[in-house]
């Protein structure tokens, strides 16, 4: 995953491989907060902090599809759906931790 991330953590840049998104995915969704609805406002502007390309709609859409958020069918509120990452990703979440520290 290597430039896809910056020092801070951030996601610098959306992958065009599936693979390599579906990974990116979890490493945003173990960043966002566990049992915590989040209107669709809040769920972006936490997004836009956890990337650089300016496109927070496109991560909450994949983050939902791929079923690793729940959202209420109006869309008014989005909820971490907790599961165990797969061993790709662990790798990925261990990696940034560090990163993301104040």
């Amino acid at each position: 995953m290597a430039g896809l991330f910056d020092a801070e953590g951030r996601l610098s840049r959306w992958p065009s491989k599936r693979a390599q998104q579906i990974l990116c995915l979890w490493g945003l969704w173990a960043r966002l907060p566990a049992a915590t609805p989040m209107s669709e406002r809040e769920i972006g502007e936490r997004l836009r902090a956890l990337h650089l390309f300016g496109d927070p709609a496109i991560l909450r859409r994949d983050l939902v599809d791929l079923g690793l958020f729940r959202r209420d069918p109006d869309g008014s509120n989005y909820l971490r759906l907790e599961q165990a990452p797969p061993a790709e990703a662990r790798l990925l979440i261990r990696d940034l931790a560090p990163r993301s520290r104040p």
